[in-house]
């Protein structure tokens, strides 16, 4: 479902620290995302996020994907735009089993029609991925963020931080007080960016067998 399993991003996500001597940051407004912005997400998710399984499985299955996460009540997009365009994009949700069943139920069907083929040599890593979440090593605490993309010619200029932030500020306004993501341990852009945010290593475990995953958590204060 979603990269390498419940929150596994593997793009090159913004991050300042990456950002050319000089770069100008870019400016990045973020709004919550439609039923129309699905095709988007999935071109994005297509175009930046290169590992993990969820991108060979195509942009028909990704699009149905992104259209199911628009619609679940306990999931959400958010879009980045900038100068009209959209330029990234952030999934997350409060509840992963219910989304997974959702799309099962209401997708899975046509989405394994369009991606039979990949589904084929991927079936172990869906096996994994629908495991996950359900407890033992790798769960996390609170909403789950499920993948970030920005375009390449954003990225480095802190479009990656606003949708991060963008992403925490509905984990509140939802009334949620925790959140967590999987991210490939040697994605030390994607780790990077998460620490800047306020998230917190929890976790080394193997999502899949042979590729170290990191679990990070992020917990509002209190005080806040």
């Amino acid at each position: 479902m979603a990269e390498d399993g419940a929150g596994q991003n593997d793009p090159d996500p913004s991050d300042p620290s990456t950002a050319p001597e000089g770069a100008p940051p870019t400016a990045v407004r973020v709004r919550p995302g439609t039923l129309s912005d699905a095709h988007a997400a999935a071109a994005l998710h297509a175009g930046q996020i290169s590992q993990g399984f969820l991108s060979v499985l195509g942009p028909r299955f990704l699009d149905r994907l992104y259209r199911r996460i628009s619609l679940d009540p306990d999931s959400f997009l958010i879009m980045g735009e900038s100068q009209g365009t959209t330029v990234g994009f952030i999934a997350g949700s409060t509840d992963v089993g219910g989304l997974y069943r959702s799309f099962l139920v209401r997708d899975g069907a046509v989405a394994a029609l369009h991606s039979c083929r990949h589904l084929a040599s991927q079936w172990r890593r869906v096996a994994e991925t629908l495991r996950h979440g359900s407890g033992g090593a790798g769960t996390g605490r609170g909403a789950e963020l499920l993948a970030v993309a920005v375009d390449g010619s954003c990225q480095g200029k802190g479009a990656g931080r606003s949708l991060v932030a963008a992403f925490l500020a509905e984990v509140s306004a939802r009334g949620g007080d925790a959140a967590h993501v999987v991210v490939g341990a040697e994605n030390t852009v994607a780790v990077a960016l998460y620490r800047r945010a306020g998230f917190e290593d929890v976790e080394r475990f193997e999502l899949h067998p042979g590729t170290e995953s990191l679990l990070m958590q992020w917990d509002r204060d209190p005080a806040t």
